[in-house]
This record gives C-alpha cells, sequence and structure tokens, in this order.
C-alpha cells in the first residue's frame, strides 16, 4: 500500500490519516519506516515542509518524498529524498532518468532519489493534452526500466502507475496489453536484485 499527499489539499489531515495507517504491514517501506510520497511539494516552502515535520513525525519515524526534478529542493530537512512523478513526457527515458540520477546526489548527497517508470500515457480522452508517448508495444516501458538501472538506483522504483486506465499509465493486465507489462516488471526485479 502507497500513500501520497497532495500538497495543495489538507495537509493535517491526510497527515493525520497516513500516521493512522503507518505501521499497516501493507505499507511500503524502506528499512522498516513507513514510505510517504508528498506530491507537487514544491508549491510550498521548504519551512512549512519543515514545520509540518516537526509536528508530525520530529524523529523521522516515516520516509517522506518530496516530487518533481527540482533537487535542490530535497535538502530541506523535512525530505528524506526525491521521487519524480514521471517520466512518460522524456521522448529517451533511457538518458533522462540517469541524468536525474546524477542531480540529486548533487543535490542532496545522503538522499534518496528514487526514479519513476512508466509504459506511457495519453490523457488527451480527459483533459487538454498534457501526455502522449506511445506505449511501443512494452518498447517504452523497457526503456524507462533500462535507465531506472542505469540511474544510481538506490533502493526501488516507481511505476506509474498500476491502473490509471484514463491516463493510460497502467501496467495492470488487460484485454489490450495482457500480462506484457507484469512479465517485463518482473524481469527488471530479477535484474535489480541479481545487480
Amino acid at each position: 500500500m502507497t500513500f501520497e499527499l497532495d500538497s495543495n489539499a489538507d495537509p493535517d489531515g491526510q497527515l493525520q490519516e497516513f500516521y493512522r495507517h503507518a505501521s499497516d504491514p501493507g505499507m511500503v517501506t524502506y528499512q522498516a519506516r513507513p514510505v510517504l510520497f508528498f506530491w507537487r511539494a514544491p508549491t510550498r516552502p521548504n519551512s512549512f515542509w519543515s514545520d509540518l515535520r516537526a509536528r508530525f513525525d520530529p524523529d523521522h519515524k516515516a520516509v517522506w518524498l518530496t516530487d518533481g526534478d527540482q533537487f535542490p529542493f530535497m535538502s530541506g530537512d523535512a525530505w528524506d529524498g526525491i521521487s519524480p512523478y514521471a517520466i512518460a513526457w522524456s521522448p529517451n527515458p533511457t538518458s533522462q532518468l540517469p541524468a536525474w540520477g546524477a542531480k540529486a546526489p548533487a543535490a542532496a548527497p545522503a538522499k534518496l532519489y528514487v526514479p519513476p517508470v512508466s509504459p506511457g500515457c495519453d490523457d488527451s480522452a480527459v483533459r487538454t493534452v498534457t501526455c502522449v508517448r506511445d506505449r511501443s508495444d512494452g518498447q517504452y516501458y523497457q526503456a524507462a526500466l533500462r535507465g531506472a538501472l542505469a540511474s544510481n538506483l538506490q533502493w526501488a522504483v516507481v511505476v506509474c502507475t498500476w491502473n490509471e486506465w484514463m491516463q493510460s499509465t497502467s501496467i495492470e493486465p488487460s484485454v489490450q496489453y495482457g500480462d506484457l507489462y507484469l512479465q517485463l516488471t518482473r524481469q527488471f526485479a530479477d535484474t535489480f536484485k541479481a545487480s
């Protein structure tokens, strides 16, 4: 189970809900600490997040990951690392993800960098087009996975997404794709574990 906090909504209420479930055995963890992903965190100053961290988690019992590609932002004391939300905008994730992997430790050497991977995207059915990237029969996903492996991978990747069909970023088995994306994910996991 993952928990994503929308930074523009009520952070206090969302954090209360997260910490109520933080010990759930299904929660994604890093070094036995539950992981909390913040979406659009840079829309508020680091001082705002530092205050929240001091109130909700002064002992850093959870891992707080900001999003985006503003890597210096994660140097604030509220953050344990960064996980850019999306990669499908990039025509070449095989080179983009390692470039980010080099920027992250330069901005904050002791913090986590968790790269995103995606099978592609197409959200044109639900909004003014913000992302259209052809899946190319799994080739884009494989390129993203290769980029993630080459990007100073410390712990894991974030798959964007399991089942967001309206954005065409899902890897969930389907009539259209079968279980192709699960097979590709398994191959990646096996390679990552062996490295």
